[in-house]
């Protein structure tokens, strides 16, 4: 990854979760915090979290929203 947008931990959690099985991943946020998005085959995914829990991680689950963007109104 570019050396001005990671840490040698987030490094080192890459690098770990690919050796697991993972197939890649994506920083995103800024500044200060942010996330490490790991995209893996689903049969690896509690090996995976497992790893990144080992090295310091937070696991947030999260579903892709099929319908796309909605919007209402309250009258």
């Amino acid at each position: 990854m570019a050396t001005k947008i990671t840490t040698p931990l987030i490094d080192e959690m890459y690098e770990a979760v690919c050796k697991k099985g993972a197939l890649g991943g994506k920083i995103l946020g800024a500044g200060g915090g942010g996330y490490l998005l790991i995209y893996a085959p689903f049969n690896k995914r509690h090996t995976i979290a497992e790893e990144l829990k080992r090295l310091g991680g937070q696991i947030v689950d999260f579903d892709f929203e099929l319908r796309g963007l909605r919007t209402w109104e309250i009258r």
